[in-house]
Parts: C-alpha cells; structure tokens; sequence
C-alpha cells in the first residue's frame, strides 16, 4: 500500500516533535534531580547582592569573630554514600560524606556576615580551584568573592561532563566537559554575581561540591573541628550566618568591641 507524501511527511514531523520533547523533558528531569538530592534547605537563596553596596574604608581597632557550628540531630538525605571501586572508573573505593561530623561539630559550612557593608579591601588573590580525583571533588565547599576566576581541574582519565548547577533556582548554568585527566578549564563569568553554586558529574551525581560567591570579605569555611574565624570586623554588632547544604540556614548576632575577640557558637536545630 503506498502512503501518500502528504501524510506521510506531517507523521513523521510530528513523531520527531514527540522525541524531541521526550528528550527534552527527561534532560529537565535529570536535571531536577540532581539540584533536589539534599532537600529544600540547599534551595534557599542565602547569599544575595549586598545592599547597599559594600565599600572599603579604613578600620580602626578592628576585632574578630571566632567560633563553631554544630549539629546533633539526624539530617535528612544521605549523608554516607559508599561506591565501589568498579563504579565510573573511580579507580578505589570511595566514601563520599556530604556532612562530615567531629564530635557534633560540622566541618564545611559557610559562615559570613550578611549585613556588614563597609570594611577591609577585598582579598587580592581572586584565583580559586576546584579539582575532581578518583571520583571526589576537593574542597567540598569553598568561598569565593565576585571578579574572580574558578579553575575546575580534571585529574581523572575518564570523559564525562560536569554540571554546575545554582542552588537557588536549580538551573544549570554551566558545565564543564571532562576530556582527559590533567584538563583546566577556567570558569570566570560564574563569579560575577553573589551566590551558591553546586558542581557534580553527571555519571556520579553522588559526589558533589559547592562554591559560594560573594561580594564582601567576611566570611569563612569551618574546619575538620567545626570552627570558625573572622578578622578585621569593624566594631559593632552583627548577624553571623553559617549555610550547610544538608543543614539549611542559622543565625546568630555578636557584638565586636575594638581590638576584641566576640565568641560565638552556632547550632543547627533543624535539617531542611
């Protein structure tokens, strides 16, 4: 039976139409995945542009904030995740921890003044890496400032693509295609607004890293023992703001005297 040209040529159209959107939706949906595996708490939009903007003045007698953060409660998701060494080409076993505990306290959590908007200049060094070996990024979290360069470096011989994910909007915003081990590829346009980003492999999408952006100096990356330092702070009170993307948000205020060091312990109650 012959088919006729006119109705063939709109089935066959209207078949790619359907494949197309199939492929489509299920990019979203692997997408969408990936930037919900830890939760709402990870979504929130914790670092946003400083208003008004922050500006660089001289300090005088300026002091310091130290401290931990910690968590006791049992959070929600994965936070042990054991892949064996035949998986992705990892190379050896691997034990990925998204939340890396010393005694209740928490290593890896983003701790920064939100509503501080004049002080030191910003750090001069404004180059930072991210590598991914055997399968693990290093560092897990990592903070950056706005106008900086992030060199995401490949040390694993295997071809795959990275994504870089925004926390807030669960958008993918960039990626990064792993060719070879020894490959740089230099990101400079994800620095320029303040942020959360998140970084996986699309074949492993269980080992993750996050860069946090922001427009102002203060801030700081808790330690194997959960603690925390913050120098050159003006005197006056501020909310101290500690993000973990497991554990959600928690705030605190402290008071810095001139030339003083104000002590401050943070606590997450609840994992998002």
């Amino acid at each position: 039976m012959r088919v006729s040209a006119r109705y063939l040529v709109p089935a066959l159209v209207s078949t790619l139409v359907i494949l197309l959107a199939a492929a489509c939706r299920g990019r979203e949906e692997r997408t969408e995945a990936l930037a919900d595996t830890l939760g709402t708490a990870r979504r929130l939009a914790v670092i946003t542009a400083s208003t008004p903007a922050y500006r660089v003045v001289p300090v005088s007698d300026p002091g310091r904030v130290t401290g931990t953060v910690s968590f006791d409660g049992t959070p929600r998701g994965d936070t042990l995740v054991l892949v064996p060494a035949d998986q992705n080409g990892c190379g050896k076993p691997l034990t990925i921890q998204p939340l890396r505990r010393t005694k209740g306290h928490v290593a890896d959590v983003l701790v920064w003044l939100p509503d501080i908007h004049s002080g030191r200049p910003m750090p001069a060094n404004r180059r930072y890496e991210l590598t991914n070996d055997d399968c693990t990024w290093d560092p897990i979290m990592q903070a950056t400032v706005t106008g900086g360069t992030l060199n995401v470096i490949n040390d694993d011989p295997l071809v795959d693509r990275a994504l870089i994910t925004n926390v807030a909007t669960r958008d993918t915003v960039a990626t990064a295609p792993f060719t070879d081990n020894g490959q740089l590829i230099p990101y400079d346009r994800l620095l320029r607004t303040p942020g959360v980003y998140e970084l996986s492999v699309e074949s492993r999408p269980m080992s993750r890293a996050w860069v946090a952006v922001l427009d102002q100096p203060y801030f700081a990356v808790t330690d194997a023992n959960g603690a925390f330092t913050l120098d050159s702070v003006p005197p006056g009170t501020y909310t101290v703001r500690a993000w973990h993307p497991m554990l959600g948000v928690t705030n605190g205020t402290v008071t810095v005297t001139p030339k003083g060091t104000a002590t401050l312990d943070l606590h997450f109650a609840n994992a998002g």
